[in-house]
């Protein structure tokens, strides 16, 4: 019975692979896209156009920058109100139709553009992606979807989220307007398919014209109310009779007159309509319209050459110029966009934008000549060179059979006896030529790496004097990735500190190893221009090429640490780990050759990867461990065991000289100083920042302090980083600063077991805090054994900061349990100073 399983079980498996073989991949694609989730849910509501008035412009952007719960609902519905606003509509149209409109490729890396793919992006839905990009700017941020697909695998249509339906500093699209939580569109399943643009508090301009619009508004709706009113003069008719019944004649018949334009009369009675009645005050109003739309024109276009038809030519063209540096910011905003967010959502939603993938957008901002300049340009050039039919008429659209000789025998003998013009093309840049030209001006070199080469050159640093920018943004990449890998609590566990710290001396020997490679291109003969070329192509290996390889490893070997505490924790069930392979040519003989190793969870001492770009992967079982050891790797680690991403045998360690190994660990540990504060902790209304390398040792005690100072003090308050010390480096770590970073405070506690009395501890900590440089010293005597601590750390003070003594300390802060007190030196030096500790 279980051999016919097994035979009912293959021809299943062949029917299957046969079936599949046979689906093209867009039309699996799609099937299971149309299977999937619709996107993340949210509910459209109806417009509402109500009249807006300056409260609720107020209103509307206090709600949308209310720092704990930002709401842009009423925001969205006062810009709506504004775009119905004609001359703001097509002064929004002169920034986002260029773009719409402007000539692009798509690029390979060798500057080659390829009409076939573009063909992708003819499409409507490009369209109005190019709007809701460059909108961005005027309305604030903006929420893209990119989620429909038709029948062929393309993009069907681009949606903009609502505003009053997402919550950008929390990431999140809400079902209804003001609902508290919803589905994250940066993180998860959603995250592929939205594009945010814009920061997560932009308003965009229209925060800044919202009172223009409505005075104008405004202005226009009193305009309508005095033509209701005045705009059609008053009709009297005058009479001497004084009965009721002739009054409700003469009554009916003005009721009536402007219908019909005839009165019957009788007596002296007679009808009169005012001459010249207000015929000017239309003025006021048309006034304060044009200036509303002056103002407007300017804010958003740089000038009113380009909507004012009275405009001169002489101010109109420099207007014009205005417009186009906003119109090439928008571009820059667009590529930006849409390199690094939207093409990558692209290329995952379907197999039909795979061919994007080595593509980048880029503008064609080639100036095209006009069909009179073209006619001109082909009149200059004919005495010296021969043009392609075919071109001629391609590019000028004219019926052109064939060139007619256009000089005469004399002019043609002149011009043969002139040089001809240089073969050698020189001026003119090659094919080769302008690759080059790309690969030099690469997106790693910038202004930091230029100011460093040419002081390499120039020999005013040495390869140990690291380049803080080039450091920052090695751990910046290293880091990032890590922190991805890790996922939530990256900034709260012992061992992610230890793989900071590792991340961070790679970086900075990774910094020295590419300031050892310029350094050695500087052979003293070498010239400049030739040096910086070179140098170019070297960075651009090391910040792009292999920085890229070594950011996936280190993200790699995060997850792989991760996934070993999860096989600890399950060693009771599966208490072994088997080595894998992908089984495919691409695998390295050597890794091949451990395939199906097991050995004992607690006894694994290498984590893949286990070279760059390695694929293998352990996985849980239950069976026997074989006689066999892991052989032939090249990174032997297990980062859960040693806290270490990068070990002592990637290259770029093993590349400093041992003379040097010190120096460059002391100088990449001083930069910490400049690391970011990543992990942020909220009291009340104020921020406790803490540093990516804070103390371990005291971290809890000095994070439990800072919400206390910045509770009681109203202030930020920031958790130092911890630089480690050494044989060649001794560095003062204070551990808080208050207010600002600038200002450093030493924390002291209270031990009963090391201090004997509040005078003696108050003493020791204003002694230590004025030597390490700090402006202000915490001490925290909630243990002291004194009653009346409070007094005493109050009369010490006053003793120990006299005159100028220790005159680096400015404040004094004490912790008594929940009490906080902070004073001054000139609070301190007063009579009635024991007022200040709550000391009668």
């Amino acid at each position: 019975m279980a051999n016919k399983i097994g035979i009912i079980g293959h021809i299943g498996n062949a029917v299957e692979n046969v079936i599949l073989s046979r689906i093209k991949n867009n039309s699996l694609y799609n099937e299971y896209h149309k299977r999937s989730e619709k996107g993340a849910p949210w509910k459209r509501q109806a417009q509402t156009m109500e009249k807006k008035e300056i409260e609720d412009l107020t209103k509307a952007i206090m709600s949308a920058t209310d720092p704990e719960n930002p709401r842009r609902g009423e925001l969205m519905r006062f810009y709506t109100s504004m775009n119905t606003d004609l001359h703001l509509g097509s002064c929004v149209d002169n920034r986002i139709l260029p773009i719409q409109c402007a000539k692009y490729n798509l690029v390979d890396k060798d500057g080659t553009a390829n009409e076939d793919v573009k063909r992708l992006l003819e499409k409507p839905w490009f369209l109005e992606l190019q709007k809701l990009v460059v909108k961005s700017t005027f309305e604030g941020t903006t929420l893209i979807e990119l989620f429909e697909l038709n029948d062929k695998g393309e993009i069907k249509e681009v949606k903009e989220i609502p505003q009053g339906n997402f919550i950008a500093h929390k990431g999140i699209i809400v079902n209804e307007e003001w609902d508290e939580n919803g589905a994250s569109y940066k993180e998860g399943k959603y995250s592929n398919y939205y594009v945010q643009i814009g920061n997560d508090w932009s308003l965009g301009l229209y925060a800044q014209i919202g009172l223009i619009v409505i005075a104008k508004k405004l202005g226009l709706g009193s305009w309508l109310s005095y033509i209701d009113k005045f705009g059609v003069p008053p009709v009297f008719a005058i009479t001497e009779r004084m009965d009721n019944t002739r009054r409700d004649e003469l009554y009916d018949m003005l009721v009536n007159f402007r219908m019909n334009h005839f009165a019957v009369l009788q007596g002296s009675e007679k009808i009169e309509i005012p001459n010249n009645y207000n015929v000017d005050a239309y003025k006021s109003f048309s006034s304060l319209n044009e200036y509303a739309d002056s103002l407007i024109s300017k804010r958003l276009l740089g000038g009113t050459g380009t909507t004012d038809e009275k405009s001169y030519v002489g101010s109109a063209e420099v207007h014009e110029r205005l417009l186009v540096y906003r119109n090439k910011v928008d571009k820059l905003l667009f590529k930006y966009y849409f390199n690094e967010e939207i093409k990558p959502r692209l290329i995952k939603l379907s197999s039909v934008y795979a061919p994007l993938e080595n593509l980048t957008l880029e503008y064609d901002e080639k100036e095209s000549l006009t069909l009179t300049g073209i006619l001109k340009a082909i009149k200059d050039l004919s005495q010296y060179y021969e043009f392609d039919i075919e071109e001629l008429v391609k590019v000028t659209g004219l019926p052109i059979t064939k060139l007619k000789s256009v000089v005469d025998k004399k002019t043609t003998e002149t011009t043969s006896q002139k040089k001809k013009p240089d073969a050698s093309g020189k001026g003119i840049i090659s094919p080769q030529a302008q690759a080059d030209v790309y690969k030099l001006f690469a997106a790693t070199w910038d202004a930091a790496i230029d100011k460093l080469v040419n002081d390499i050159y120039d020999g005013k640093v040495k390869t140990t004097d690291l380049d803080k920018d080039l450091v920052l943004k090695n751990y910046a990449t290293f880091n990032k990735e890590a922190k991805k890998a890790w996922g939530k609590g990256y900034y709260d566990e012992n061992l992610t500190r230890q793989f900071r710290e590792n991340l961070l001396q790679f970086a900075g020997a990774k910094a020295h190893d590419l300031m050892k490679q310029l350094d050695g291109l500087n052979t003293g003969k070498t010239k400049k221009e030739d040096f910086i070329k070179e140098a170019k192509a070297i960075v651009n290996k090391h910040n792009e090429t292999w920085l890229n390889t070594e950011s996936k490893f280190a993200g790699d070997c995060v997850s792989s640490a991760q996934e070993y505490a999860t096989y600890i924790d399950d060693v009771d069930i599966y208490p072994n780990m088997k080595y894998r392979t992908m089984g495919d040519a691409d695998v390295r003989s050597s890794h091949a050759d451990n395939e199906g190793l097991i050995i004992p969870v607690d006894e694994v001492t290498a984590l893949s990867p286990f070279d760059y770009g390695c694929r293998c992967w352990w996985e849980q079982t239950t069976e026997a461990p074989t006689s066999r050891t892991i052989k032939g790797v090249k990174f032997k680690n297990n980062p859960y065991k040693t806290g270490q991403v990068f070990n002592d045998e990637q290259s770029y360690f093993e590349n400093i000289a041992d003379k040097k190994k010190g120096l460059i660990r002391d100088k990449t540990e001083m930069m910490k100083q400049y690391m970011p504060y990543s992990q942020t902790i909220t009291v009340d209304d104020q921020m406790v920042h803490v540093n990516d390398f804070y103390d371990l040792k005291d971290g809890a005690a000095n994070i439990k302090a800072a919400k206390k100072l910045a509770e009681k003090l109203e202030q930020d308050v920031y958790i130092l980083p911890h630089i480690e010390n050494s044989d060649t480096l001794s560095v003062k770590n204070p551990e808080l600063a208050i207010g600002n970073k600038a200002y450093a405070a030493d924390l002291k506690t209270f031990d009963p077991d090391v201090a004997s009395s509040t005078r003696k501890f108050v003493a020791n900590s204003v002694n230590t805090a004025n030597k390490q440089g700090c402006k202000a010293v915490v001490c925290d005597i909630s243990k002291a054994p004194e009653i009346n601590c409070l007094k005493i750390a109050a009369d010490k003070l006053r003793g120990d900061l006299k005159g100028t003594g220790k005159a680096n300390i400015k404040k004094i802060v004490i912790i008594k349990d929940k009490t906080v007190i902070m004073v001054t030196r000139k609070q301190l030096a007063q009579k009635n100073y024991l007022k200040y500790f709550e000391v009668e």
